[in-house]
């Protein structure tokens, strides 16, 4: 395997310091000095900010969301409603099988999608728009799958799952002996307990 051109270090040192700091905590420069490189080089490659993580999450999110497009298309193609660990498995799955991969890639990318999600910095309309066909089809799986609940409700319980998962795999603990599966099948016991969990009247008893 060759030397990483300059963009790919600029990619790399980027990825890692966003991941660390935030898009507010690390300046351009800094990131070329981390790459090495000279202070014009994310400038001449990029030309922003903004184009340069928008480059970052095309890395992986057309993978991410072409399979978890598959994984929907099969529950949309069943008779039955899905349940709720199936619908939240769809979402979930392609981030562990990323992860899967090993390289150590993977948990650095999750890492930088989950500072851009809590620092606010990851629209999910930017989300939508650029990658259609995904996480745009979960509420009214989600829905059919709970059709109880106020589609309000799904939003936020959706929004809570979604922090979770990204948060767990991103810096929770490592995988125990049973591996990615078992930590995946751990993992969506409990997304799927809590987005499920009934539904208290506010002032109402714990």
């Amino acid at each position: 395997m060759g030397r990483p051109s300059a963009r790919e270090k600029l990619l790399d040192c980027a990825e890692r310091l966003f991941a660390e700091h935030g898009l507010g905590g690390v300046s351009l420069r800094a990131i070329n000095a981390e790459a090495g490189l000279s202070p014009a080089a994310l400038h001449y490659h990029f030309g922003s900010q903004q184009a340069l993580v928008e480059v970052l999450l095309e890395r992986h999110m057309p993978a991410l969301m072409e399979r978890r497009r598959r994984l929907l298309d099969a529950l949309d193609r069943r008779a039955e409603p899905p349940t709720t660990r199936e619908v939240l498995a769809a979402l979930l799955r392609p981030q562990v099988e990323l992860l899967a991969e090993g390289g150590g890639h993977g948990l650095r990318y999750l890492r930088l999608v989950q500072r851009l999600q809590a620092d606010g910095d990851l629209d999910p309309r930017f989300v939508i728009e650029r990658w259609p066909g995904g996480v745009d089809r979960l509420v009214p799986l989600l829905n059919k799958a709970n059709p109880s609940f106020p589609v309000a409700l799904i939003h936020l319980r959706l929004g809570l799952a979604i922090d979770v998962m990204l948060r767990s795999l991103a810096h929770g603990p490592a995988p125990a002996a049973g591996g990615l599966e078992a930590h995946e099948s751990a993992l969506l016991d409990f997304l799927t307990g809590a987005f499920e969990a009934p539904v208290t009247p506010p002032g109402g008893s714990s």
